[in-house]
């Protein structure tokens, strides 16, 4: 879905905020409302944006991370290498497009053809697993890309997972791959929780993830978690020559890896494998959504290296959606947190891609414009995985001539305020503070994974308890009583014990969590890790002048700016002595470690020859600096490479110290000839 926007600055920062609320649905929250499609369809646009308008640059973009995030009550585990995504393509000519910037960055003659290992993409929940001497020590989940929830006792449940390692394996490995439920599986489990009156899970993949996350053991230990490995991530002993010596040495060291890679030459046989996994999809034992294809030579993709975000070696090439036709019952209009009224489509529930459906996102009021949807249409509806659908079209020929217009509200469907349109025109909003609706949204938020992570404090109950008069912002979820909670209707003695416990074991969360539970606008996850890092305390950022916040690496203008705004306001600070007084203290964060590069923000340019750049980056934060993309004003120190180009350029430019890569290592502690 595209809204178009004359002012590419408001079009890029709605794509900002409209791809940073989906990472925390489908990363955080589990409850994608988007499928793959749409969201690529956003990022790609926003990709495009920004290098055609390079003014419009924010370190804080998507485009500059990877989203996800650690869960509260999992220790955290640095990646020795970042996790990152991998874009995608989702037709032939786009394959193909990719392969001409690969022959171009590596100035291939026109008559080279490269060699690909083609991979199923199997829909489940990543993993990375290191082994010391040849035994798992660390098992993690994919996290921020960065860091990840150390997930070992539950992954040692897995028998898939060797424990052990055989097959002259190296002293020091990192693998990674895919832990995932097989369909008949999952089925089986359904049929089972159906039989015993239980309600069904979703699909194979959140009930995947979930099972990893749980905090007892014996969870995932009675559940049939499977698990397939695809990539050396790390090794201290001799590194594979390419993608597909790198399978077949994971499955000598005892990794199940999928009997359906193939190592291929030419685009033409890439295609044909793709085809012949789209013809068996349904019949496969287990979820996948496309293929991965690689670069199969390692030398070429050390060469190839990496973009902020993803490797230029690989891509994941998505089937197409799936889609199916039903009746449009009616428009809901709903209010978030933030104010923004959004219509979602309630739908006679059929079934796409394998799911039972009854709600679709209509997104906002200039797509629901575009499609031109009436109540009573017969509308299409597109699945892409198993994420909730969206309305793609409208079936005009099957109109009978009652179907009935869809007027956006003119007033606040919760508190009836009366609603303005955003700047960026794509957007209702109700602008008052106090609607019911964006009180209990807020208080949601608050007590969300991402934020202070309570348990039983979801959106049926935070209504309960408002329309009780139990609730009139977060802080009263400290004031409430086991009395007051077990009186209410469907909450037992039990129940609110446990939820009452709960609310005072929240009471000293990490000072990053409680300043995403906060929701102050443009900050999400990572900003608030960022600012917590770098203030310390509540009080010393709501002192923060913007232009003092500004100051901080990966922090733009607009959050700076919103996080000012957001402190400033009385209703803010009052609520802020309210959790004072209800006893909420967040922690502060662990001073960085001191090194050769604290204070440092390091950029590097130009190849690097002794160590990948990856390694280079870790070198940096592990000494106390932090990794910059781009060189602005806030770069301390840039590292030139070979044939390093415009960021050398700006760096001189602006007077910036630079050094060369010998210098580097010395500075690090380590050996230039290493």
């Amino acid at each position: 879905m595209t809204t178009p926007s004359a002012d590419p600055a408001a079009r890029a920062a709605f794509l900002r905020d409209e791809i940073r609320r989906h990472d925390h649905l489908y990363y955080v929250l589990d409850r994608p409302e988007v499928d793959d499609a749409a969201y690529d369809a956003l990022y790609r646009e926003l990709v495009a944006l920004e290098a055609a308008h390079p003014e419009l640059a924010d370190p804080g973009s998507p485009t500059r991370r990877v989203p996800g995030a650690v869960a509260e009550g999992f220790r955290s585990v640095p990646h020795p290498v970042p996790m990152v995504s991998i874009d995608n393509v989702t037709s032939a000519a786009e394959l193909s497009e990719w392969e001409t910037s690969l022959r171009t960055f590596l100035r291939l003659p026109a008559d080279a053809v490269l060699r690909y290992s083609v991979e199923p993409k199997i829909d489940g929940a990543s993993l990375e697993l290191v082994y010391e001497r040849g035994v798992l020590t660390v098992a993690a989940t994919r996290g921020d890309g960065f860091v990840g929830e150390d997930v070992t006792a539950n992954v040692r449940t897995v028998r898939s997972v060797p424990l052990r390692l055989s097959g002259g394996a190296p002293a020091s490995v990192c693998v990674r791959g895919e832990a995932y439920v097989r369909k008949a599986d999952f089925e089986r489990l359904n049929r089972a929780g159906s039989l015993a009156g239980e309600a069904p899970y979703a699909n194979p993949r959140n009930f995947c993830a979930g099972s990893l996350r749980m905090k007892d053991p014996a969870v995932p230990a009675s559940r049939p978690i499977r698990f397939v490995a695809y990539v050396v991530a790390a090794t201290d002993g001799p590194a594979p020559r390419s993608q597909g010596e790198a399978l077949s040495m994971l499955a000598a060291w005892g990794f199940p890896v999928s009997d359906r890679n193939a190592v291929v030459e030419g685009l033409a046989a890439v295609e044909e494998r793709f085809r012949a996994f789209e013809a068996e999809r349904d019949a496969l034992p287990f979820e996948i959504d496309g293929v991965v294809v690689k670069v199969d030579d390692v030398a070429l993709q050390e060469r190839l290296g990496m973009r902020i975000r993803s490797p230029r070696w690989a891509v994941a090439w998505k089937f197409a959606a799936r889609a199916a036709r039903t009746r449009l019952r009616g428009v809901v209009w709903s209010v978030g947190r933030t104010g923004v009224v959004s219509p979602v489509a309630d739908l006679e529930p059929v079934a796409v891609g394998g799911v039972t459906v009854s709600s679709a996102t209509l997104f906002n009021v200039d797509e629901l414009a575009r499609l031109g949807v009436r109540v009573g249409d017969t509308v299409v509806v597109e699945r892409a995985g198993d994420v909730i659908p969206r309305v793609v079209g409208v079936v005009e020929e099957a109109r009978a001539g009652d179907e009935r217009e869809v007027a956006p509200p003119s007033t606040c469907p919760s508190c009836a305020t009366p609603l303005v349109r955003t700047e960026d025109r794509v957007a209702l909003r109700c602008e008052n503070a106090d609607c019911p609706a964006q009180v209990e949204a807020r208080i949601v938020h608050f007590a969300s994974r991402g934020g202070l992570d309570v348990a039983g404090v979801g959106p049926k109950q935070v209504h309960q308890f408002v329309q009780a008069g139990l609730l009139r912002d977060a802080a009263d979820l400290f004031s409430l009583t086991r009395e007051a909670v077990a009186a209410l209707d469907r909450q037992g003695e039990t129940s609110a014990k446990n939820l009452v416990e709960r609310l005072a074991a929240a009471r000293t969360p990490p000072l990053d969590r409680f300043l995403y539970a906060l929701g102050i606008p443009e900050v999400g996850e990572r900003g608030a890790k960022l600012l917590a890092e770098a203030f310390g305390s509540v009080e010393a950022l709501a002192a923060a002048p913007a232009e003092a916040i500004d100051e901080l690496h990966e922090v733009g203008p607009a959050m700076a700016a919103a996080v000012a705004t957001w402190f400033a306001q009385p209703r803010h600070r009052a609520l802020l002595e309210r959790l004072r007084a209800a006893g909420v203290a967040p922690v502060a964060p662990a001073a960085r470690r001191e090194g050769a590069f604290t204070g440092e923000t390091v950029v590097f340019t130009g190849g690097l020859t002794s160590l990948s750049r990856d390694e280079a980056k870790a070198l940096v934060e592990a000494q106390g600096g932090r990794v910059g993309g781009s060189v602005s004003s806030k770069t301390t120190l840039v590292v030139a490479g070979e044939e390093a180009g415009s960021k050398l350029k700006k760096a001189k430019e602006l007077g910036l110290a630079v050094i060369d890569e010998a210098d580097f290592l010395r500075r690090a502690g380590r050996s230039p000839s290493r």
